[in-house]
């Protein structure tokens, strides 16, 4: 229950951080360490890589649905609304992600000068070799109740992105999935999220599977297994990361909240390594009941967990207190501008459904046939190359 801007467990009674009251001299020369700088600028190239990889697979689809004769393109507007819900996800969350940077460096600056360095130049490298930005961000936004008000939801998030990334993602033919979750955690889940709702949209249609009535055999078990391990390995954490205990026990904290981290990329780059034929479930109709019931258990669980957090949090400080969380720290905004983001991308996905969606992506029965149904035009196109076309219901 601490209370704003209260320090991370470490610091000690005097708020010196316990880590640097007894550090070595500064090396004689520049103070760099290469190592840090090699961690640092490897995260910050693998951010751009994922955005320009995902980014170059979402052009080249929309340039194959272009040329498609059999599919027509999503209304621009829809297209439209997403890339600026992507670019203003991206801004937002990095804009005080680097304000947070600048915070962490002035704080341990404050503190370093107290014993040997001076401010009178800067000291990125040796910051670097002695901050865990992971450890120090991710404390600074769960420690307090009103700060994990608005963290506890990027978990639930997370695990929505990675259903719909297994449920419509596979079956249309994104194999890059891992790609998506990789980057909603290196760089932001609304981000992710607004980037493969895009996908989505200029995605071509599946293509029809065989019709030979003996080519599925009866298989029960499938990827959905690992799916429902996943949803209890995110929400589980995130419901025991509200325990002040684990604020206060670091070397518990960090396994707690690597924990979901790991579990949302088993699944996608499982299936970016091992061949198809492990994780396909060829019972598509046993499949499509199981992911509602995965939804139920996500949603449920996500509710119930939003419901623990808000009753602390208000209990604490009421709606003012988790207000004033939104920008009392450059690191809770970044967190809780994703979510906000997050709630808006699907908010906006929702409002499409009904006008075009439901066109795009089918109910089960028909991505069980592997055809593309406009639900609302009544008309059906095939994925398949030489039989394609329009055809009405």
């Amino acid at each position: 229950m601490a209370p704003p801007g209260f320090a991370p467990p470490s610091y000690a009674t005097d708020n010196i951080p316990e880590r640097l009251v007894h550090k070595d001299p500064p090396p004689p020369g520049v103070d760099t360490n290469g190592r840090a700088y090699l961690v640092f600028f490897s995260y910050l190239g693998l951010c751009v890589f994922l955005t320009n990889f995902i980014i170059f697979r979402l052009l080249k689809s929309y340039q194959q649905l272009q040329r498609s004769a059999t599919t027509r393109l999503p209304p621009r507007n829809h297209v439209r609304a997403f890339v600026i819900l992507a670019a203003g996800s991206l801004v937002t969350t990095w804009y005080y992600q680097y304000k947070a940077f600048n915070v962490s460096y002035r704080t341990w600056m404050m503190w370093r000068s107290y014993y040997d360095l001076t401010p009178d130049q800067m000291h990125w490298g040796l910051w670097l070799k002695e901050t865990s930005l992971y450890k120090e961000t991710w404390m600074t936004t769960i420690v307090g109740n009103a700060r994990y008000w608005w963290t506890h939801q990027i978990f639930f998030l997370a695990c929505v992105l990675s259903l719909t990334l297994e449920q419509k993602g596979a079956r249309r033919g994104i194999k890059h999935t891992w790609a998506f979750m990789l980057l909603g955690q290196v760089i932001g889940i609304s981000f992710a999220t607004n980037l493969f709702l895009l996908h989505l949209l200029v995605s071509p249609p599946p293509p029809k599977p065989p019709t030979s009535t003996g080519i599925y055999r009866r298989k029960w078990l499938g990827p959905w297994v690992i799916q429902l391990v996943t949803i209890l390995f995110v929400q589980y954490p995130a419901y025991m990361l509200a325990d002040e205990y684990y604020w206060f026990h670091q070397t518990d904290f960090l396994p707690m909240l690597l924990t979901p981290h790991i579990a949302l990329l088993v699944l996608p780059f499982a299936r970016a390594i091992l061949p198809a034929k492990y994780l396909t479930d060829s019972n598509v109709e046993f499949a499509g009941t199981v992911y509602r019931y995965l939804w139920g258990t996500t949603i449920i669980g996500g509710a119930l967990l939003f419901a623990r957090i808000t009753s602390m949090a208000y209990g604490y400080s009421g709606a003012i207190g988790i207000w004033n969380q939104l920008f009392e720290h450059p690191a809770v905004s970044s967190v809780a501008f994703d979510v906000i983001f997050c709630w808006l991308s699907w908010y906006t996905w929702w409002r499409a459904q009904p006008r075009y969606v439901d066109e795009v992506l089918g109910g089960d029965e028909d991505e069980q046939s592997g055809e593309w149904v406009s639900g609302a035009s009544g008309t059906l196109a095939s994925g398949t190359g030489g039989e394609g076309g329009i055809r009405r219901r």
